[in-house]
């Protein structure tokens, strides 16, 4: 595939894409509502205002809740200005499942809270959705046809109306239209062609503005620029800078951006083509508004597509998207990179099937996925991806916290078309939860912007996740949908000794 093609499939897939995520649209969220363990999928509208379809799952026996409440709040009302909880309806059957529908008003990033109630106490979890218009919806052909038809009839009986008032009106009743009656019924007719005509016009053409302006809401990438450039310091080598390039990245129509995992941006660098053996996950410093700079690591010459994410102050979450070529000169290691930056190329010996799944050699052991190869993964199934460490003897190997979490995983369709970036409690930026939760206890100045203590411990710092990081094994987990079949790769991170280990999966998802 050649580099214009595929930065063509990549911006047109993220034109009608989705915000957070690349070509991914629905939330997943795994956490705790007091004593109940809940799976929360939201599939946010395309159109704003719309509505989004919420489920609720009971992970763990699920028989005695009594209420599931879900309702949206929004980042600029919170709490105070939402409206009132929605019942979730109980689906029959062993599931243990729960469903609603809330109307999303205005686009920008939402707060979706589900209340679960019951013998084991009331417990509430929030889930960060982005609304934001994707898609114009298109009218169907029999609609087209039916509505085409009442305009016809609406026409004719206007100008029939017309020719009635001009002739009939103002004769006898009783008696028939004189010659000068029905001249000036053909003369009042043929004046109100035009007109008609006119207004018909006139509509259409406001129908097709309107359409226009709404086609200008629809959610874009930012356009970026991505390229290798000298450091300009002897001895640190080359780095790479991700610009954005958008004329609507101003301060005025964006929020400031909070770090997430106490990083502006987590930005990931993966090789174009097949196999795709090379892979990184760095975070840049912010040098401007619109730049962000990272030492480069030392990866193969290619082509690679970078994807940077990053969280507003308001919650609202996007992917940026762009390419750069890496020149043979450039693939050097270079001091400065931040401690959390990690890097991988793939093993020549792939991956060894064993009893519990795909296992991948990691230094020191390896990555098992568990399940992984057996399972039958399906578009739009919720699945989780679980994955154990474990030695050279296959025993279980001990779990640390990465960035405050117990690890973190990237899915790529081949085509790129779908990204995303996971975590342990789903598709959510943490981040966007805790930039909620400040909101709510007033955490703000009074222009709105939420009071950040110098010092770093701002909303996304490591530190604040570290409640999940807590009670590690030697196991973790991701839960996901496939949004469609197709073939994708999985790398999954996990840190062990200090170190950050790295594995790739290959995975085929089916219809």
């Amino acid at each position: 595939m050649s580099r214009f093609l595929r930065s063509f499939i990549i911006a047109t897939v993220l034109f009608v894409g989705t915000t957070a995520h690349v070509g991914s649209p629905n939330a997943i969220f795994d956490g705790n509502a007091g004593g109940y363990p809940v799976r929360v999928v939201v599939r946010p509208p395309e159109v704003i205002p719309g509505t989004a379809e919420i489920s609720v799952r009971i992970l763990d026996g699920g028989a005695d809740v009594q209420r599931v409440a879900v309702r949206p709040v929004f980042w600029r009302t919170g709490r105070q200005g939402s409206p009132a909880a929605d019942d979730a309806a109980r689906v029959p059957g062993p599931d243990h499942l729960f469903t609603g529908k809330l109307w999303l008003m205005s686009t920008g990033a939402y707060n979706i809270e589900v209340e679960v109630s019951g013998p084991r106490g009331t417990g509430t979890v929030s889930v960060p959705v982005v609304g934001a218009p994707t898609a114009e919806v298109k009218l169907g052909t029999g609609l087209t046809i039916m509505l085409v038809v009442l305009g016809a009839v609406l026409v004719a009986g206007l100008l029939s109306i017309v020719h009635a008032a001009a002739g009939e009106a103002l004769s006898r009743p009783g008696t028939d239209v004189p010659q000068p009656g029905r001249r000036r019924a053909r003369i009042a007719t043929a004046v109100a062609v035009p007109v008609v005509l006119a207004l018909t016009v006139g509509g259409w053409n406001w129908w097709q503005a309107e359409a226009a302006s709404y086609r200008r809401t629809l959610y874009r990438s930012l356009d970026t620029r991505a390229m290798v450039v000298d450091s300009g310091i002897a001895g640190a080598g080359r780095q790479l800078a991700f610009v954005i390039t958008d004329s609507t990245w101003t301060p005025q129509r964006m929020t400031p951006l909070i770090p997430d995992h106490g990083k502006i941006m987590h930005m990931f660098v993966i090789e174009s083509s097949a196999p795709r053996a090379a892979f990184a996950h760095l975070h840049p410093e912010r040098i401007d508004d619109s730049t962000f700079v990272t030492s480069l690591p030392a990866l193969p010459p290619g082509a690679y597509d970078v994807y940077g994410d990053i969280v507003h102050e308001s919650g609202f979450t996007r992917t940026l998207v762009g390419t750069v070529r890496v020149d043979r000169s450039d693939a050097t290691a270079a001091p400065g990179l931040d401690p959390d930056d990690s890097w991988h190329l793939a093993s020549a010996e792939g991956l060894v099937r064993t009893p519990d799944g795909l296992a991948a050699a990691v230094p020191g052991g390896a990555i098992v996925w568990l399940g992984g190869g057996t399972e039958a993964l399906r578009a739009g199934a919720e699945t989780t991806l679980r994955f154990a460490l474990r030695d050279g003897a296959g025993q279980p190997l001990g779990i640390e916290p990465y960035m405050g979490m117990g690890g973190h995983a990237v899915v790529l369709r081949d085509d790129a078309s779908v990204f995303i970036h996971l975590h342990p409690m789903g598709t959510g930026a943490m981040a966007a939860q805790q930039a909620f939760e400040m909101r709510e206890r007033g955490d703000t100045t009074e222009a709105g912007r939420l009071r950040i203590p110098a010092g770093g411990a701002d909303p996304g710092a490591a530190g604040s996740h570290a409640g999940h990081g807590a009670g590690l094994t030697s196991t973790v987990s991701f839960p996901y949908m496939f949004p469609k079949a197709g073939q994708y790769t999985v790398w999954v991170q996990v840190k062990h000794a200090g170190r950050v280990l790295t594995a790739q999966f290959d995975a085929a998802v089916g219809g």
